[in-house]
């Protein structure tokens, strides 16, 4: 069960990304990837509290009879003690509820993980991209190199 803190940590995260992120995109195509990014995760953040405070009830109706359908599933575990109620309806309202918000937090969890890997994916893509220009100035460094005599012909760290 996810909790504030865990979406706090999250939230954390992916702001961290982002910041690190904006410091290497370079072109205006790299901007408006992240721009998309950003867009579709706010959208779909949105919609799924919209969807969260809408649906709410129901999702509530479906959590009870899911767990008093378990209730009253015959099981082979140790059955309950005798005079012990199986279906208090306050504890089942508390399992519902509790079943109810970590399953809206786990949607939000997910949003923001996918969001956070999309920049991770931007950077590299940015990396590979600019890989290939320091490997040609890594290459004109090398071929320029300026040692004397026997140093030149030394291999370097580089090689």
């Amino acid at each position: 069960m996810s909790s504030d803190i865990e979406i706090g940590i999250a939230e954390m995260f992916r702001d961290a990304v982002k910041q690190n992120i904006v410091m290497e995109l370079r072109t205006q195509a790299d901007w408006d990837r992240f721009k998309e990014i950003d867009e579709a995760a706010r959208a779909q953040t949105a919609e799924e509290n919209r969807a969260f405070q809408h649906d709410r009830s129901q999702r509530l109706v479906e959590a009870r009879k899911e767990i008093i359908d378990r209730a009253g599933a015959i099981t082979h575990d140790h059955p309950t003690p005798f005079g012990t109620d199986k279906f208090d309806k306050a504890a089942i309202d508390r399992q519902a509820n509790r079943k109810v918000d970590a399953d809206h937090q786990r949607c939000l969890l997910a949003i923001q993980q996918r969001e956070a890997d999309s920049y991770v994916a931007l950077r590299e893509d940015i990396h590979t991209r600019e890989g290939i220009r320091d490997q040609a100035r890594d290459a004109f460094t090398r071929s320029v190199d300026r040692r004397n005599g026997d140093d030149r012909r030394m291999p370097s760290r580089d090689r």
